[in-house]
C-alpha cells in the first residue's frame, strides 16, 4: 500500500487499466490453452486410429499369404519333387514341375506385395519360381533356409529386401526336403505407403522388427537413425502403439507409430508440424499478441488521458526535479487562471528570491575556498625543502662536484616550479617536476631507489591539476616506504585513462604492515582521525576541494608488496583546457 501511495499519476492510471484488463485476457488465454489441448488429442487421436487402420491393412494383406505358404508344404507335387524324383518317370516329373509353377504363379498373383514366388529344392539342386525353372543359389538358399516365427514375424532380411521363407521340415536338418519363399516387392510398399492418406507435408515409414530395414515414402524426418532409436525406445518402454514429437534443425515432425505383432513390422506416419498443429499455433499467437497488444494500448490511452488532464502538474513537478539538480533558470508560464496559475507564479517568485541569495552566497564562499586552497598548498610546499639544502651542504664537503652541479640544477628546477605563479598546471608539467625530484633523490640516495614513470595517455597527460599534488606521494614512497628499505628499491608511477576518471598511482616495493594500511586508511578516509602526518590528508582535501566528492586518494597494497597510492580525477569539462601560458612557463 504504501509502494502505491509513492506512485505518481500515470502509473496509477495504468495499474487501474490493466487491473481491469488482465482478468479478461487471462480467461481468454486459458479458454484457448484448453480449447488447444482439445482439439491436438482429438488430431492426435483422430492420426493414431488412421495408423491403426494402415497397419490392418497390411495384415489384412499378409495373412492369406503366410496361410496359403503354409499350405503349400503339403502340396504333393512339391513333396514328390522333393523326396520322390528320383523314381518318377519324366512325364510324371514334367507334370509337377508345370503343376508346381501354376501353384506359385497363383501365390504370386494373390497379392500385389508378392515380386516372385519360388521353391528351392535341394534334392533337384534347382529353384522352381512362377515363371522360371534355373539351377539353385547356395547364398540364396543358405540365406533363406532359417525358420520364421510365423505367427509373430514371419519376414526375413536378405539383399536389403523383405523375403517370407518357410523351409521343410523345420526341424534338424532345417529345409532338407525344399524352402518355399516368396520375395517382397519393396517397390510396392513403397507405393502402398504412398497412398496413405496422409494430412500435410507428411510421410510414411515401415521397419522390420530389429530395425536393419525400412523403406519410406514422403517427407519422413532426414536422421533416419535418430527415428529408430526413438521408436525403439518407445517400444522397449512396452508402448506398442503412441507418437513421440521429434525435432530437427528446420522442422518439428509428429511421429505416429504402431507394431504388428502378426507381422513384426512397425509402421510410423509423420506430420510436419507446421501443417498438423499450424493453424492452432497461428491462433495461438494471434491470442498472444492481442495479450501484448492490451497492455501498450492500456499505455497508450493512459498516456493520452495523462497529458491531457495532468500536464500542468507535470510542467510543475519537472521544474521542481531541475530545481534539486540547481537549474534556476526555468520559468513557468500559465495562460489559464485556475489554481494552478497561483502555484506557477508562486515557484517563479521563490526560483527569483533563491538565486538572488544564491548569488550573494557565492561571492563569500568562493573567496573562503580560495584561501583554503593557498593554505594547502602552502602546507605542502615547504614539505620538501628542510633537507635539501642539508644534502648539497653534505655533497659538497665530501666534495662530489658532479652531484653537486647536477643536485644545484634540478634544485634549481624544483624551486623554478614551487615559486611558479600558478595554481593550476597540465599534469604533464607536474610529471616533469617530480622527475626532478625523484632525480634529487637519486642523488640523495646513491642510486639505491630506481624510479620508473609509466606512458601517460593523451588525455590525461592534458588535465589541468594542482601545482604540487603529486609529489608529495613520491615523496611519501621514499620516507615511509623506502628509507630503511635494505635491498634495492623501486617506485613505479603509473597513468590510466578509465574512461570517466583518470587514475594516478605511486607504489613502491618497500614494507608495509597491515596495521600501516589501516592506519593510511583510516587517515584518508575519517577527517576527524587522529594523526602526524597531514601530507598525504592535505592532499586528499586539495583534490576533493579542486575536483568534487568524485575524486580523491585510494590506498591499498600494491603489486610489488609496498604502499600503492592511487589519484582518482573524473574527467569534467574545462579540466582539460590548459591554458597556453601554462604551457611554456
Amino acid at each position: 500500500m504504501n509502494i502505491l501511495r509513492r506512485l505518481t499519476l500515470y502509473p496509477k492510471l495504468v495499474l487501474t487499466f490493466l487491473v481491469i484488463i488482465i482478468p479478461f485476457v487471462t480467461i481468454s488465454l486459458l479458454m484457448n490453452i484448453r480449447s488447444e489441448r482439445l482439439v491436438r488429442n482429438e488430431i492426435t487421436g483422430s492420426m493414431q486410429a488412421k495408423v491403426n487402420y494402415y497397419m490392418n491393412a497390411l495384415e489384412d494383406d499378409f495373412g492369406p499369404l503366410v496361410t496359403l505358404q503354409q499350405q503349400y508344404t503339403l502340396d504333393d507335387d512339391i513333396f514328390n519333387l522333393s523326396y520322390s524324383s528320383i523314381i518318377m518317370s519324366d512325364e510324371q516329373y514334367t507334370r509337377s514341375i508345370m503343376n508346381t509353377q501354376k501353384k506359385l504363379l497363383i501365390l504370386k498373383n494373390m497379392s500385389p506385395y508378392v515380386e516372385d514366388a519360388f521353391v528351392n529344392i535341394p534334392a533337384l539342386d534347382r529353384k522352381i519360381s512362377a515363371s522360371s525353372f534355373n539351377e539353385l543359389n547356395a547364398e540364396e538358399a543358405a540365406a533363406l533356409n532359417k525358420m520364421a516365427n510365423t505367427f509373430e514375424s514371419p519376414f526375413l532380411i536378405y539383399r536389403d529386401h523383405l523375403w517370407m521363407s518357410l523351409p521343410y521340415p523345420n526341424s534338424p536338418p532345417i529345409g532338407k526336403g525344399f524352402t518355399l519363399a516368396l520375395e517382397i516387392s519393396s517397390l510396392a510398399i513403397r507405393n502402398s505407403l504412398s497412398g496413405f492418406l496422409i494430412e500435410g507435408n507428411g510421410g510414411a515409414m515401415l521397419m522390420s522388427d530389429d530395425f536393419t530395414w525400412n523403406t519410406t515414402s514422403g517427407n519422413v524426418p532426414s536422421n533416419r537413425e535418430n527415428v529408430k532409436t526413438v521408436i525403439r525406445d518407445q517400444l522397449a518402454a512396452g508402448h506398442k502403439s503412441g507418437y513421440k514429437v521429434i525435432k530437427e534443425e528446420n522442422a518439428t515432425y509428429y511421429g505416429f507409430y504402431e507394431k504388428s505383432a502378426k507381422l513384426g513390422l512397425t509402421l510410423a506416419i509423420f506430420v510436419d508440424e507446421s501443417s498438423f498443429i499450424g493453424p492452432l499455433k497461428q491462433y495461438s499467437y494471434w491470442l498472444w499478441g492481442i495479450c501484448v497488444a492490451a497492455p501498450l494500448l492500456i499505455l497508450l490511452f493512459s498516456y493520452q488521458l495523462y497529458q491531457v488532464i495532468h500536464t500542468p502538474l507535470k510542467r510543475l513537478v519537472g521544474a521542481f526535479k531541475g530545481l534539486e539538480k540547481g537549474d534556476l533558470s526555468v520559468r513557468l508560464n500559465y495562460r489559464s487562471r485556475d489554481e494552478f496559475n497561483y502555484l506557477y507564479l508562486q515557484y517563479n517568485r521563490t526560483v527569483s528570491r533563491l538565486q538572488e541569495l544564491i548569488n550573494e552566497a557565492y561571492v563569500h564562499q568562493y573567496q573562503i575556498k580560495v584561501a583554503e586552497l593557498k593554505q594547502l598548498q602552502s602546507q605542502i610546499n615547504p614539505h620538501f625543502l628542510y633537507n635539501s639544502f642539508f644534502n648539497l651542504y653534505r655533497l659538497a664537503k665530501l666534495h662530489e662536484n658532479d652531484k653537486v652541479i647536477a643536485f644545484s640544477k634540478h634544485l634549481g628546477e624544483y624551486f623554478k616550479y614551487v615559486t611558479k605563479n600558478a595554481d593550476f598546471v597540465p599534469l604533464e608539467q607536474e610529471i616533469k617536476f617530480c622527475r626532478s625530484y625523484t632525480a634529487i633523490q637519486g642523488i640523495r640516495f646513491d642510486d639505491h631507489v630506481r624510479v620508473e614513470f609509466g606512458e601517460v595517455p593523451e588525455r590525461v597527460s592534458l588535465l589541468k591539476v594542482p601545482k604540487l599534488f603529486l609529489q608529495p606521494l613520491v615523496e611519501n614512497a621514499y620516507q615511509h616506504g623506502l628509507e630503511d628499505q635494505i635491498a634495492e628499491g623501486l617506485v613505479v608511477i603509473t597513468f590510466e585513462d578509465c574512461g570517466d576518471r583518470a587514475e594516478i598511482s605511486v607504489e613502491d616495493n618497500g614494507t608495509l604492515t597491515e596495521e600501516e594500511l589501516n592506519h593510511i586508511v583510516s587517515l584518508l578516509n575519517e577527517p576527524a582521525y587522529k594523526s602526524d602526518s597531514e601530507g598525504l590528508r592535505n592532499v586528499q582535501m586539495r583534490i576533493r576541494l579542486n575536483f568534487g566528492e568524485d575524486a580523491g586518494l585510494r590506498a591499498e597494497r600494491g603489486r610489488i608488496g609496498g604502499l600503492r597510492m592511487t589519484i582518482i580525477i573524473p574527467f569534467k569539462e574545462g579540466l582539460t583546457d590548459a591554458s597556453t601560458n601554462d604551457r611554456r612557463q
